[in-house]
């Protein structure tokens, strides 16, 4: 449907209300019985039978949906292909399996560069593309087929399309054989699935219609004889919107002579929208009107498959937030224009705060509609041209484009934080919710969508390890740090398997004799001739699931040394071990517990398991719980590590059933001369002994320290003052030796 320049040079105006009124068809002004005379004479009942049979028009299409995407190296592969492929190419799914090789080299050889530049460019561009092509049959023959591909990039950011495949050979050789014959035309127009017609635009602009199939009234519910007398009619049924689109097509076909081609919304007057789509060959007569045999189908249905495929590509099926894809899209086109005309934004990484605690608690049903909730205040907190994308679990990210400094990224994270830290109310209970927040500047922190996100990712790593319910701006020694954390952790993975940690024995003593009164085991590793601190490899080993391998390397180790200990005579003690919350929630951590001691020789009362207050608390409580009393009633002690620096009460104690309180050296280093620090050791020792526990006072350095812990009445001491953490072998049993024994 296009407009021309005529041989004189003019060029007639695209399809409207011409100035010059609308010329009818041959067709229109006939009577319906004149109209089936003529095509009785014109299509005679064997050819119209034959053509029909060969082509076999009234059958849906076949159509296939197939996902690939790249390798790792230049070419692509496979991932999905469904099973109509068989109907297509001719070979199975079995036959094809990931070789996206073989089908290529199906495309026929005229059409194989013009399908390549296509794809080259969709690829360049990440952008959906369409292409029509033949394909050469395995059995023989050819087939026509329309070609449209999806970008949908993955995590790990593999190029991944989805392509789907559509058979519309019935339609291409109708419409070739339409330019051939006007006999074939007019008996096929009776079969196709769709609307078959010759649209002559003339020089003075006016236009008409002639020969429509009974098709038409299908797709305008309008019949040939009213199209025929009002053309005009079925340009106003096309959307606003595309109304500029399809005449300007129209104008190119008809000055070029390319064939026309055209994808558009038409409402008919049912009032409901359908999706259209044409092609027309167009030709130049002598008088110089363009005519056009042309074929539109209502592709309504495929396109509603097309935009649910581009939908599962670009959005969040629970919040209907962009994806990570989406928002890399966003990110790049931002980071150009940002090259063209200066400024700068941000992303800003948003992850909940013990969110896992709702799901366990209250189901993840519960959880899906948090993090919807959360999703509809995000949006509320943006500014048009900005984006909000789920990046998976509880993980959100908003990008501004205009946000050039901290201090107004700042002011927008202080806004978001107000608006998600409210309660949620779910299943009738008011929810709290914290946030933490890492945030990257662009240029300044990144030239690209990848390096902006890993920055904006470090950042909010370390916002989660200050302790949460914080922000943290992006600066290159976060990356260093990061940096130095994975060096550590795969040395580590490495050591845990070669069995290289090692265990350090401290000695508690009872204050008031210093007599011997058992050890506590102690972690310690060295790497590269360098002695890591505890506290940076135990954490980074909870943080990286090594907890449970590197405790039960530890474990083992300390009751070896006991065992060994025992057998040259020596009285170790009690042997307290700490483990770690991945042990203690293993249903089965007390039965392992029980047969390590019986392989070692030691009695179940010879151990103490001490935890620390963070652990008793969160989700994994009442398994971990559960795994205390157990372990209780195996005869082993429990202690509760770090008493004070935490919440646990006196219903936590009773519940879990504690031996033994162990006073943090925060509280016992300035006892002597902080009144506030005396009066919580005092209160701790009093609490114990009310309760029947023993009290164990850590970091003890000076006589001054265990003097006051004499006068009130604490139980046991541990520190510098009498004796070191060691790994030395020999240095133990020296120290056993000359140890007092208990009174």
């Amino acid at each position: 449907m296009p407009a021309v320049q005529s041989e004189d040079g003019t060029t007639p105006t695209a399809p409207d209300a011409p100035a010059g009124g609308t010329r009818q068809g041959a067709a229109s002004g006939d009577t319906r019985a004149e109209q089936a005379a003529r095509r009785d004479r014109n299509h005679p009942d064997a050819v119209a039978r034959e053509t029909i049979s060969r082509f076999q028009l009234g059958e849906a299409p076949s159509f296939v949906v197939m996902r690939v995407s790249r390798g790792p190296g230049d070419g692509f592969s496979i991932d999905f292909i469904s099973e109509s492929c068989e109907t297509i190419w001719g070979l199975t799914q079995a036959e094809i399996g990931a070789d996206l090789g073989q089908l290529w080299n199906l495309i026929h050889v005229e059409d194989e560069p013009q399908v390549r530049a296509i794809l080259r460019q969709a690829s360049e561009r990440k952008r959906e593309w369409v292409s029509t092509f033949r394909i050469v049959h395995r059995h023989g023959g050819l087939k026509w087929v329309v070609a449209r591909g999806i970008p949908r990039n993955d995590i790990r950011e593999t190029e991944t399309w989805s392509i789907t495949i559509t058979d519309v050979t019935g339609q291409m050789r109708a419409f070739h054989d339409l330019q051939a014959s006007e006999i074939r035309f007019r008996a096929l127009a009776e079969n196709v699935p769709g609307a078959i017609f010759r649209y002559c635009l003339h020089a003075d602009g006016t236009h008409e219609i002639h020969d429509l199939s009974p098709g038409c009234e299908a797709l305008w519910e309008l019949s040939a004889e009213e199209i025929g007398k009002d053309p005009a009619q079925i340009w106003e049924m096309i959307h606003p919107d595309d109304v500029g689109a399809v005449r300007a097509s129209v104008v190119d076909s008809a000055n070029t002579l390319e064939p026309w081609t055209q994808t558009w919304r038409l409402t008919p007057p049912s009032g409901t929208m359908k999706w259209l789509q044409g092609r027309g060959q167009p030709s130049r007569l002598a008088n110089g009107t363009t005519v056009w045999h042309s074929v539109i189908f209502d592709v309504t249905e495929q396109r509603a498959k097309d935009d649910e495929i581009r939908r599962l590509a670009e959005q969040d099926d629970l919040t209907g937030l962009a994806n990570r894809a989406v928002l890399r899209n966003r990110m790049q086109d931002a980071l150009t224009l940002q090259q063209d005309i200066g400024g700068g934004g941000a992303l800003i990484l948003i992850d909940l705060d013990h969110f896992k605690d709702i799901n366990d608690t209250l189901g993840h049903e519960a959880g899906d509609r948090v993090l919807i909730t959360i999703a509809e205040r995000l949006r509320g907190c943006i500014n048009d041209g900005d984006v909000v994308a789920r990046l998976g679990g509880d993980e959100f990210a908003v990008f501004l484009q205009e946000a050039p400094t901290e201090d107004s990224v700042a002011k927008v994270i202080e806004r978001i934080t107000v608006r998600l830290c409210d309660d949620v109310l779910v299943e009738g209970r008011q929810t709290a919710i914290g946030i933490s927040a890492g945030a990257a500047l662009y240029p300044r922190d990144g030239r690209t969508p990848g390096e902006v996100l890993k920055h904006a990712d470090i950042a909010l790593f370390e916002a989660k390890a200050a302790g949460r319910n914080t922000h943290v701006f992006f600066s290159p020694r976060h990356s260093a740090v990061r940096a130095r954390r994975q060096t550590l952790a795969e040395a580590l993975r490495m050591a845990i398997g070669h069995g290289e940690p090692e265990v350090a024995f401290q000695p508690i003593v009872e204050t008031e004799s210093a007599a011997h009164s058992g050890f506590e085991s102690l972690a310690r590793w060295t790497h590269a001739g360098t002695a890591i601190p505890p506290v940076e490899f135990i954490p980074l080993a909870e943080e990286t699931g090594l907890a449970m391998a590197l405790g039960e390397v530890l474990f083992a180790k300390a009751l070896a040394r006991t065992s060994q200990l025992h057998s040259l005579g020596l009285d170790p003690g009690t042997l307290s071990v700490n483990v770690s919350a991945q042990q203690l929630r293993d249903p089965g951590f007390a039965r392992t517990v029980g047969d390590a001691l019986s392989r070692h020789g030691l009695s179940p009362q010879s151990l103490e398991i001490e935890v620390t207050e963070n652990v008793i608390f969160g989700r994994w409580a009442d398994a971990i719980a559960t795994t205390l009393r157990e372990l209780h009633r195996l005869g082993t002690r429990i202690a509760l590590d770090d008493f004070g620096t935490g919440y646990a009460s006196l219903i936590h104690l009773r519940r879990l059933q504690v031996h033994r309180l162990k006073i943090d050296k925060s509280f016992t280093a300035d006892c002597t001369t902080n009144a506030d620090d005396a009066a919580i050791v005092r209160t701790i020792i009093s609490l114990a002994q009310s309760l029947g526990l023993d009290v164990v006072a850590e970091g003890i350095e000076t006589q001054e320290q265990r003097a006051f812990l004499q006068r009130n009445g604490c139980d046991f001491a541990q520190g510098y003052l009498f004796g070191r953490p060691t790994t030395e072998t020999a240095a133990i049993e020296a120290y056993l030796r000359a140890a007092p024994s208990p009174g």
